[in-house]
């Protein structure tokens, strides 16, 4: 028998297998829109989740964690195929709305669901080992879509493009499958014992008010971002400023995300080893040092060896940050103070988003030694201290 921690793993696997990705600007342009409208997309992507997060953190909690996780599965489907069928930019707008409202739903349940399941014992280990588990299944998907498409569209002919929308359809829908089969992991899932919508979302806004612990825990998460998503676009342009080959876009990213699988795996064993204050602060300097390394490097082949170790170095935090959130927000409002607190990230990271575009478009390294330091001076200022292990 699978444990619930593995048949999510292997949900993730599955709903993380966007073929697409790799080739998205070229159809995009083919069917018409401008850069800029791409881009925009990722935006509207980001505000649609930003916007649904607390509603559909308290649904939730009403609805229980699992269905609201089969919900955010059924709803990636249809944002998938709604894309396939898209023709015009508006079209693809709606495409990101019901996509970035599905990933709002995910957000606050598949943590919850997850941290409900675990033995009540060290739950907080329990969860930072789970949660990297969970990730590394996403990223070995990513090696894997990734790698499938450079073989499968390398032409770049719109057929080939096409197959590779309908194959993340076919793995979402297998996803979607698989998540049909999980089953309720405590009687806290059963709906009718659910308290309503207001008192979810006043006891959640309440935690993150009054919690010490919580809210220097969310502080530590905001100052010590690594902006993974952003350096996912910024890498790009570095690779190709410091001489890079155009073929190694693709294979760095796929040797960082083999990076990120070790990395998910095994982060958990900081704080085991080294204490919770002691284990965060090595996740956290880590990606400091890694950006002022590459706000100096002008070597091509030094400058695939940071990304890949970096894109791994990145991943460190977030099982452990999950694992501690999980330990101060209440049972009963678990998704929706979680989703609360991926709101307060959220409005953070797209803000500095467009100073470190701006920043970008001017000098990569500035930007890159700006993160870098944030970073490390954030490390410092806020402490996580070993009281935070249960």
């Amino acid at each position: 028998m699978f444990s619930t921690v593995q048949r999510v793993a292997l949900v993730s696997f599955f709903g993380q297998l966007y073929f697409f990705v790799p080739v998205m600007t070229p159809y995009l342009q083919r069917e018409g829109l401008s850069l800029a409208e791409i881009a925009s997309l990722q935006t509207i992507l980001l505000w649609a989740q930003l916007v649904m997060e607390i509603p559909t953190g308290v649904l939730a909690d009403r609805l229980g964690h699992r269905r609201s996780y089969q919900l955010a599965l059924a709803m990636a489907v249809g944002a998938e195929l709604w894309f396939v069928f898209a023709h015009s930019y508006p079209m693809f707008v709606i495409s990101q709305v019901i996509a970035g409202t599905g990933f709002a739903f995910a957000s606050g349940s598949v943590d919850a669901y997850v941290y409900d399941s675990l033995p009540e014992d060290r739950r907080p280990q329990r969860m930072q080992r789970a949660r990297g588990v969970i990730g590394a299944a996403t990223h070995v998907a990513s090696v894997v879509a990734y790698g499938t498409t450079a073989l499968v569209a390398a032409n770049l002919t719109h057929d080939r493009m096409v197959l590779t929308l309908w194959m993340g359809v076919a793995g979402l829908s297998i996803a979607l499958g698989l998540g049909l089969t999980l089953r309720d992991v405590a009687d806290r899932e059963i709906p009718g014992e659910r308290a309503s919508s207001g008192m979810l979302l006043a006891e959640g806004w309440r935690t993150l008010r009054t919690n010490r612990a919580l809210q220097r825990v969310v502080l530590f998460a905001l100052v010590t971002n690594t902006f993974g998503a952003h350096l996912l676009v910024f890498y790009q342009a570095y690779f190709l400023d410091t001489g890079v080959r155009g073929e190694w876009l693709g294979i760095g990213l796929s040797l960082g995300s083999l990076a990120a699988v070790l990395t998910q795996l095994h982060a958990w064993r900081l704080p085991a080893r080294l204490g919770t204050h002691r284990g965060m602060l090595v996740a956290a300097v880590i990606p400091g040092v890694l950006y002022l390394a590459m706000a100096v490097n002008g070597n091509p082949v030094l400058a695939v060896v940071l990304f890949v170790v970096q894109w791994g170095a990145t991943q460190l935090i977030a099982p452990l940050l999950s694992g501690l959130y999980n330990a101060e927000v209440p049972d009963r409002a678990r998704a929706t103070a979680l989703s609360l607190i991926s709101g307060i990230v959220t409005i953070y990271v797209g803000a500095m988003g467009v100073l470190l575009g701006w920043l970008a478009e001017r000098s990569l390294g500035l930007m890159f030694g700006l993160v870098g330091v944030m970073i490390l001076i954030g490390t410092f200022l806020v402490r996580i201290d070993d009281r935070a292990e249960v």
